[in-house]
């Protein structure tokens, strides 16, 4: 059985252990997972995720977009709803399916080639930013249903785009780190609960039996008091008693038996038992002759 629970603790330490390193590699020291750039090949004024497709809450992400000749471009997140209402009627290239660290599924839906309105004028972006040859955001993500919207400025397109993202967990680096040390941990526990270094094994207990000696002396009244071993090795010991078991009794002593003695002529004793009696003439009971 400890067999068994020690290679248990080992393997899940090992377990552990693994997966904290491969938190700590992937998010390297700064927790971050960086990815790019990727080309994306479009010549709309528009490319947007659909709802969904960014499902993370309480995530870092950091987004940026660049494209060549120092085009104007403009990054923003917002909710999705605000996002589609935007872009509902202009021509874009749709995300509809992200896996990370990079695997996207896009459609291109048909609309008019510029935008309703300049995207810096409007106010309902959670994070956003514009810029001439790139633009970048760095957001944390919150718990809604939001949309990410790479856009052209004026009548440009979105030609030659390239993105790198990065995303990660605050103190992400940290939380590797102690899950490989609790691993570490727990699969050098399972190695001494093997080894039974420090365990206690209940199928066999081992008792020490200690055998306890009593000290009595009796005094000139022939009462009997318990005394210590100091006080013992004062006085002259006439034995050592261990104290009897409660159960114990003292055999029954034998009923003293009466004796008769019948002396003939020669005045030599024969003893004569109870039922002779009535043969002889007792001369004095209880007293030999």
């Amino acid at each position: 059985m400890r067999t068994r629970c020690g290679w248990a603790l080992s393997v899940l330490g090992v377990l552990l252990a693994l997966l904290g390193a491969a938190v700590m590699i992937v998010l390297g020291p700064d927790s971050r997972f960086s990815t790019g750039p990727h080309l994306i090949e479009t010549d709309d004024a528009a490319v947007v995720t659909t709802p969904r497709v960014i499902s993370w809450a309480d995530v870092q992400l950091d987004v940026l977009a660049e494209v060549p000749v120092r085009k104007p471009v403009f990054v923003g997140l917002a909710n999705s709803v605000d996002v589609r209402d935007y872009v509902r009627r202009t021509k874009r290239l749709e995300v509809t399916d992200f896996k990370r660290p990079w695997d996207i599924t896009t459609r291109s839906v048909d609309g008019r080639p510029n935008l309703p309105g300049a995207p810096t004028a409007l106010d309902w972006w959670i994070d956003s930013s514009a810029g001439l040859g790139g633009a970048s955001i760095s957001t944390q993500l919150p718990d809604q249903t939001v949309s990410l919207a790479i856009l052209s400025v004026g009548s440009s397109n979105l030609s030659g785009l390239e993105v790198t993202v990065a995303y990660g967990v605050k103190g992400g680096f940290a939380k590797g780190l102690a899950l490989l040390l609790l691993g570490l941990g727990v699969a050098w526990i399972g190695v001494l609960v093997r080894r039974g270094d420090g365990v206690d094994d209940e199928d066999d207990p081992e008792e020490d039996v200690v055998e306890e000696i009593v000290y009595v002396y009796v005094d000139e009244d022939g009462v009997e008091h318990e005394i210590s071993a100091d006080e013992a090795r004062a006085l002259e010991v006439v034995a050592e008693v261990e104290e009897p078991a409660p159960e114990s009794k003292p055999d029954p002593q034998p009923e003293p038996q009466v004796m008769y003695v019948y002396v003939d002529e020669d005045g030599v004793e024969h003893e004569v038992g109870e039922d002779q009696l009535d043969e002889f003439e007792v001369v004095d009971e209880g007293e030999s002759r």
